[in-house]
């Protein structure tokens, strides 16, 4: 065997996603395994000196970790046994050592290493349990888990009792967090509303350099001002913001059995109207909420901030989405998949603005969050196929991006698959592998496009 095999992430230094099928390892029973990475790992020995293994095959399937010694001659070292005892050298000095095991030499780690890779290998069954137990206490996961949240929000969520007590020694500094950092600005006091619907805050973010995966540039955002539960939908352009209003309209008075009082917005033209020789002459929208009773509340012209609360909760989800796609490997033009989980999220998360979760003002209910995971993880998904053979693999190797809007499973973007996105609630995630991005910023070009015009000067 001219390779190193590991089915572990831990210890890993560098590492390169290989597409489906693109690389497999065929075993002695003739069965083939799929490579899912080539990374170099780091082993420290007994000794207290480090072995580098290049070229590491990363094969989640594979039953065992396997060190190739052919691999070693290549690289430099002199590998030799006998007596039941192997030692791997190199210019004289002795790199580590390893005893005959069932017919293999176990190499002799250092003993912290050992402990370190031991909470990972998910080969000892007895493991299993305890290392999930530790990765359900991880403050680090659940903040990854959440979209990036604050230290707060998770205490928060702790103390209500939405998660389980965490462990925030993990908690450091995440630089994923500063590619997405946020400006700060200052929050001004403003009238609050006291009941559901009674105050609707609108506002529309786009249109962005990088469409999405279904060809959106913008989105729109309805967000009730006594629970910040928000609404999201993608557009392509501006002036589908009454559809979408009518659509939100219809489907949230019907839930809640309650009437929108006022929509609160900027004064862009898909929402008051075209500007004129004599001013802003009325439009669609606001003729639609004039017949249905509703008043519109508009900003000063030139004064968007004093529609704080969408402005501020569409930069939020603009910020997080560069951050989930800065702690993964994925393309960029699954931005729009990462802002329609960051917006699930936020539902699910305190806000400084009110008592509880959104979630809970707008339902009645405590949110659940045990079934969330890191956005952009691995995952290997079992797809509902019938004509799937007995030999054929039962899973396919793909990547978690969301939470269907009207079923309970995650969705997955499978890059080689014929079908790019699939739903299922059947999958195993892989959200220990510490993936440090794509080695070129994944939102460098993410970008929102800013277009103005003497016609219609508030248009974003």
């Amino acid at each position: 065997m001219l390779h190193h095999v590991t089915n572990s992430t831990q210890g890993f230094l560098t590492i390169r996603r290989l597409e489906r099928n693109q690389r497999t390892l065929k075993l002695g029973d003739g069965k083939e395994l799929y490579v899912a990475a080539v990374r170099t790992l780091e082993l420290i020995m007994k000794t207290g000196l480090c072995i580098k293994l290049y070229d590491t095959l990363y094969i989640p399937e594979i039953s065992r970790n396997l060190v190739s010694g052919p691999k070693l001659d290549m690289d430099g070292f002199y590998v030799s046994h006998g007596n039941g005892r192997l030692t791997i050298s190199s210019n004289s000095q002795v790199f580590g050592t390893g005893l005959l095991d069932g017919g293999l030499y176990k190499l002799e780690l250092d003993d912290d290493f050992s402990k370190s890779l031991l909470s990972y290998n998910i080969n000892e069954n007895s493991t299993k349990t305890k290392r999930k137990r530790d990765l359900e206490t991880s403050s680090m996961l659940w903040h990854q888990r959440l979209g990036h949240i604050s230290r707060d929000r998770l205490s928060r969520l702790v103390k209500d009792e939405v998660l389980p007590s965490l462990d925030f020694t993990d908690f450091g500094t995440c630089v994923k967090c500063l590619k997405g950092k946020m400006t700060t600005a200052t929050k001004k006091g403003a009238t609050r509303s006291s009941n559901l619907l009674e105050i609707i805050h609108t506002d529309i973010s786009g249109p962005y350099t990088i469409a999405g995966i279904t060809g959106h540039t913008s989105f729109i955002t309805f967000i009730d001002d006594y629970s910040r539960y928000m609404y999201l939908y993608l557009i392509k352009d501006k002036s589908e913001s009454l559809t979408t209003f009518k659509d939100y309209k219809i489907e949230v008075e019907n839930q809640l059995d309650l009437k929108i009082k006022v929509v609160r917005s900027d004064r862009g033209g898909e929402y008051y109207g075209r500007h004129t020789d004599v001013g802003q002459a009325s439009g669609p929208f606001y003729e639609f909420c004039k017949g249905q009773g509703i008043v519109n509340q508009y900003t000063m012209p030139g004064t968007p901030q004093q529609n704080g609360v969408a402005e501020r909760r569409n930069r939020t989800l603009m910020n997080m989405v560069r951050s989930m796609l800065a702690n993964s490997d994925l393309p960029s033009f699954l931005w729009t998949e990462a802002l329609k989980t960051a917006v699930h999220i936020l539902n699910r998360v305190p806000s400084k603005s009110v008592p509880k979760t959104p979630y809970d003002l707008w339902t009645g209910r405590k949110p659940s969050l045990r079934y969330m995971k890191v956005w952009g993880c691995l995952a290997e998904a079992k797809l509902y196929n019938p004509f799937l053979k007995k030999l054929d693999m039962k899973t396919v190797t793909c990547y978690f991006i969301g939470y269907p809007d009207h079923s309970k499973g995650y969705r997955f973007y499978c890059p080689t698959h014929v079908t790019r996105i699939v739903e299922t609630k059947h999958a195993h995630f892989l959200e220990d592998s510490k993936v440090s991005g794509s080695s070129v910023n994944p939102d460098s070009d993410l970008q929102e496009v800013t277009t103005s015009s003497a016609a219609d000067p508030d248009l974003d």
